[in-house]
């Protein structure tokens, strides 16, 4: 059964494209809230055909009847409250005409990061080496002390390789490697393809409610992305002490030098004409912004919040060029950028 009809211009796209999208999952995560009897179902946007399945299905938790109701805040992801009188939800089970599952609950892992510095990503198939880089400049430089990583289906190791990294970072209090197996939509800038990669913000929605909600601080950091701040003072502190909650961190691309090997180290050139990109961010999970939903870039409707000495370095060559090819910059100018150099260079382990 198909859930989700295809967008505009889709018999247009290559064959890439098409099967990217996806028209079939149901729900990325379901999961337990702290309040007995409430669980939470994440996913792609319900849309037209699934939402008027899933209003019309018969729900219940662990056999007992529930209701749902829809509390989405964006267009490309659903959040579902499904609510009935257990004490501790283990099982969804949907049941229509058109189709029946039962559905595992997962816990809530709210209380195993209450109060953590925590730093989550999406990965496939990154390196391991640059994977132990970016948890280790984070721990050494911001004070991380906790990492979700998402995996999605990488097919170059397995989730118990991402495991092995992670728990060799000294300074790491806890983490997660969370498998994602689902598909992350179509590459391409144009909007018909870019509003339908659900994948992300189905995810934001899951460490927001299920893991980081309680934490001290939640970063929003790429493993080809490394953030800074002045000495002293980290991210996390920035955004807790701030008015909103908040800490918009500006970025743009740092280039190997010519030779070198790609590693975040090496990256300690600067475009002459560095160009703006689009900012990553960190959030006091628990603030002023603490029911509102988490995009790739911000919060939807707060402007930048932006503080002096605080962002983030992109890292051109830390990438399987899934989106495109990265090494094609070799019309630029560069030249060497002292901060990357100091901040990047000396921890190149």
């Amino acid at each position: 059964m198909t859930l989700r009809n295809t967008p505009g211009g889709y018999d247009d796209w290559d064959s890439a494209a098409q099967q990217a999208f996806d028209a079939n999952t149901l729900f990325h995560d379901v999961f337990a809230s702290e309040e007995p009897g409430k669980i939470y179902a994440v996913g792609p946007p319900l849309k037209r055909a699934f939402r008027t399945l899933l209003k019309a299905a018969d729900l219940r938790i662990d056999g007992v009847p529930a209701k749902m109701n829809e509390i989405s805040q964006s267009q490309r992801a659903c959040v579902v409250e499904i609510t009935a009188p257990v004490d501790t939800a283990k099982v969804l089970e949907i049941s229509h005409p058109s189709m029946a599952t039962r559905i595992a609950v997962s816990p809530s892992a709210l209380a195993q990061y209450k109060g953590a510095r925590a730093m989550f990503t999406l990965s496939r198939n990154n390196t391991l080496d640059w994977v132990r880089d970016w948890a280790h400049f984070h721990v050494d430089t911001q004070g991380v002390d906790a990492i979700v990583l998402f995996d999605n289906a990488s097919d170059a190791y397995g989730a118990d390789a991402l495991l092995e990294v992670l728990a060799g970072i000294d300074g790491l209090k806890t983490f997660d490697v969370i498998p994602a197996p689902f598909q992350y939509g179509p590459v391409g800038d144009g909007r018909e393809r870019t509003s339908v990669r659900y994948l992300q913000f189905g995810l934001f929605e899951i460490i927001r409610l299920r893991f980081l909600g309680q934490a001290y601080g939640a970063l929003n950091m790429d493993i080809d992305e490394m953030a800074y701040g002045p000495d002293g003072f980290t991210v996390f502190d920035a955004a807790k002490q701030s008015d909103e909650g908040f800490l918009t961190l500006p970025g743009g691309w740092r280039y190997p030098a010519p030779g070198a090997p790609p590693t975040h180290a090496a990256h300690v050139l600067r475009a002459t004409d560095d160009a703006e990109m689009y900012p990553k961010w960190c959030i006091d999970p628990a603030g002023p912004q603490k029911d509102k939903s988490w995009r790739t870039h911000g919060i939807k409707k707060l402007p930048d919040q932006l503080q002096d000495g605080f962002g983030f370095f992109h890292c051109r060559m830390i990438s399987e060029s899934w989106h495109y090819d990265r090494s094609e910059y070799t019309d630029l100018t560069l030249e060497t950028d002292p901060l990357a150099q100091s901040l990047l260079g000396p921890r190149a382990d």
